[in-house]
């Protein structure tokens, strides 16, 4: 499903912020982002750049917010290098 919102405090309203499932959350502090689109209109973009708050596609020109929420995929065997989180942090 395509979401469309006419600003950006729209946009926050209608994100789906994976309330209930396992998700992480990414604070956009304006750090580098490397990043694909891959656009409703089907063409696929990549960005290496910093302040990647909102993204245009180059093709079609739809500009996307981006969303912090992200899905978080359980894991039966932990990798060998894996963050271990510290408690309450």
């Amino acid at each position: 499903m395509t979401k469309k919102a006419k600003n950006e405090k729209e946009a926050l309203n209608i994100q789906d912020t994976k309330s209930g499932e396992p998700h992480g959350w990414i604070q956009w502090k304006g750090t580098d982002v490397c990043m694909d689109l891959h656009c409703a209109c089907g063409e696929l973009s990549h960005v290496d750049t910093d302040f990647v708050y909102h993204m245009e596609c180059p093709y079609c020109h739809r500009v996307y917010f981006c969303n912090g929420h992200i899905e978080l995929i359980e894991l039966e065997n932990k990798p060998d290098h894996c963050i271990v989180l510290a408690k309450g942090s």
